[in-house]
């Protein structure tokens, strides 16, 4: 029945990527003896992403100091092609704002492309050109979780030096990144990421896309995150559809318990209802301002962070199950989401 089901599930893939098939690895393989059978096989599907940005000077600027009528900036990074049709994903924080992007492929062929749509908060960016042909494209390592110690392939555009390949493992996995708060499970790696890789994937050794590079530590060595495979395949539809991705919302406001609040809930984690948006799947569920929710989908909650993120992880009419304490009393009770408001 599992074979049945992956077999469906691989040939519905393949029907929504086009004609083209996904790249594959060629016989006799062995990425003990070398990993260039692997990255011949895979770069025909990574490109380097080109953006220009338009500024407007103000006329007293031009007057005053000569200056042109308009700043044009340069920005770079990476992505990979998703399918045979065009679709290509990159990362959110490389294309925004931009005017005009173009994708150069690893032939040397370029095109403009479009964005389709993005998502600011998990700094996912979805590309569509139009190259008058089938294309090579990846497949996403999608319900396969990668080992701590798993080989992994970097490719991108470091530095803007063009194609390039870096090495290594998956050092952890559940990284936090601050300034993504819709995500927390950030892969890390000691596979060399640098400027100009954000967007590129992150390949296991069966060539499929385990993760895409997306951010690195400042003045660390070899400490780089890639988002997993399976957040990437919940955005993309959503971005393809609707050019955003619509995000969970509990509609509470929460504040962190210290040790004394900790003790006098009797809980080992939780974090105190600040307040409670009227009409909001909260209110429904009866929370009120002073409860304690411990756990979301039997996860501990020990921040308003922690909470934001596993809510905003789900999509809106999701149902989760919400472990609090109100009124003295611990309850249990399920509760479908609402559709997070725009800032």
């Amino acid at each position: 029945m599992r074979i049945a089901l992956l077999a469906l599930a691989l040939t519905a893939c393949l029907a929504d990527a086009g004609e083209a098939p996904a790249v594959a690895l060629p016989q006799g393989y062995n990425p003990v003896q070398s990993l260039a059978p692997l990255v011949d096989t895979v770069k025909p599907a990574v490109v380097n992403v080109y953006t220009t940005q338009r500024q407007l000077v103000p006329t007293f600027y031009q007057y005053a100091y000569g200056l042109p009528s308009e700043h044009v900036q340069q920005g770079q990074g990476s992505g990979f092609v998703i399918s045979g049709d065009g679709y290509i994903l990159s990362n959110n924080h490389v294309v925004e704002g931009a005017h005009e992007v173009r994708v150069k492929f690893d032939s040397g062929e370029e095109y403009t492309a479009t964005v389709v749509g993005a998502d600011r908060g998990s700094d996912v960016a979805l590309l569509k050109i139009d190259a008058g042909k089938p294309l090579p494209w990846l497949r996403l390592a999608t319900g396969a979780e990668p080992r701590v110690g798993d080989w992994v392939v970097a490719v991108g555009n470091p530095l803007g030096l063009g194609h390039t390949v870096t090495a290594g493992i998956i050092s952890a996995k559940g990284r936090e990144i601050p300034e993504l708060e819709a995500l927390e499970e950030f892969l890390q790696t000691d596979a060399s990421i640098n400027p100009g890789n954000s967007g590129g994937p992150l390949i296991g050794l069966d060539g499929r896309v385990v993760g895409m590079n997306t951010a690195i530590v400042s003045g660390a060595n070899s400490v780089g995150f890639a988002i997993p495979a399976d957040h990437l395949d919940w955005v993309i539809p959503q971005l393809r559809d609707e050019g955003k991705v619509a995000r969970g919302w509990l509609g509470v406001g929460s504040a962190a318990l210290n040790s004394r609040g900790l003790k006098e809930f009797n809980v080992k984690a939780g974090v105190l209802v600040t307040s409670v948006a009227e009409t909001s799947p909260a209110a429904a569920l009866g929370l009120a301002a002073g409860d304690v929710i411990t756990e979301v989908n039997d996860r501990a909650i020990d921040d308003p962070q922690a909470l934001y993120r596993v809510v905003a992880s789900k999509a809106p009419g999701d149902e989760v199950t919400v472990e609090y304490i109100h009124a003295g009393k611990a309850l249990e009770t399920k509760v479908k989401l609402g559709t997070r408001p725009s800032k």
